[in-house]
């Protein structure tokens, strides 16, 4: 579980969170008189980080969806392949 943790859900959060971080963090200045235009530009900024954050939500989801539901079967294990006996659909399964 940790290996599948590092080797789909790391590559998948870190630029995300480095991209939220990076949003929250850099402000830029505003020049005198733009003060609508601030005001402007901060609720844009929460929105894109509202959709980054729900983005992030729906993949965390779907990779722990994957993770639960794909089987367990460790890997090297021979599996059969599903087939067809007398008129039924036998599913794959390890052999051993």
């Amino acid at each position: 579980m940790a290996r599948a943790l590092l080797l789909v859900l790391l590559p998948v959060v870190l630029p995300l969170l480095l991209y939220m971080g990076y949003l929250k963090f850099i402000k830029r200045p505003v020049p005198a008189g733009e003060a609508g235009e601030a005001e402007d530009q901060e609720r844009a900024r929460q929105r894109s980080i509202f959709w980054i954050a729900l983005g992030t939500v729906v993949v965390l989801a779907t990779v722990f969806a994957t993770l639960r539901f794909s089987g367990n079967v460790t890997p090297g294990t021979k599996l059969e392949a599903p087939r067809v006996i007398d008129g039924e659909i036998v599913p794959s399964h390890p052999v051993e």
